[in-house]
């Protein structure tokens, strides 16, 4: 039986949205459980501001040794709660009742072999695709949804506008 946490404060995290220049956009499959996909993501430690972790977060989860040469921010959503599940049992349940989510949107301007995801001691993620928005929001962990659809509302503009950034050599 699940326990109760609404007593419990959410967790400050950020993520990002990965944008190929075909506007696919990057998903992870998660290590455990298997066949969960996610955006990259990670809470914010103290003293470290949203775009530090954001930063710091890409190259821990997909390998980036330069983020910031192969990424370029062009949006930030809004700070999002949403609530772990009611079966979601992890460390971080204990501790948390869920996480306050800002998605960042980011022109990639790498290339594939940029990415290693047993980069990190502790690595998060399985493996990757590039999918469109329609097919994340179908595949992404459902408590998660909310979250992505508030930021692509938000960003609407900048979303519809495009990858505005130049192609790597593919």
């Amino acid at each position: 039986m699940p326990h109760d946490r609404s007593h419990l404060p959410y967790r400050t995290n950020v993520g990002a949205i990965l944008r190929r220049h075909d506007d696919l956009v990057l998903l992870c499959e998660r290590l455990a459980p298997r066949e969960v996909w996610q955006f990259p993501q990670g809470g914010v430690d103290p003293g470290e501001t949203h775009d530090d972790a954001l930063w710091r977060e890409l190259t821990e989860e997909l390998g980036l040794q330069r983020p910031r040469r192969s990424c370029r921010m062009v949006g930030r959503g809004p700070a999002t709660n949403y609530d772990f599940a009611d079966d979601y049992e992890a460390p971080i349940t204990k501790r948390f009742r869920g996480q306050t989510q800002t998605l960042f949107l980011l022109d990639f301007l790498g290339t594939d072999d940029e990415f290693d995801l047993g980069h990190h001691h502790d690595p998060e993620f399985a493996d990757f695709e590039w999918v469109s928005r329609d097919e994340a929001l179908a595949r992404m962990w459902s408590v998660k949804r909310g979250v992505l659809l508030a930021t692509i509302e938000a960003l609407a503009e900048v979303f519809e506008a495009g990858f505005t950034g130049p192609t790597a050599s593919r």
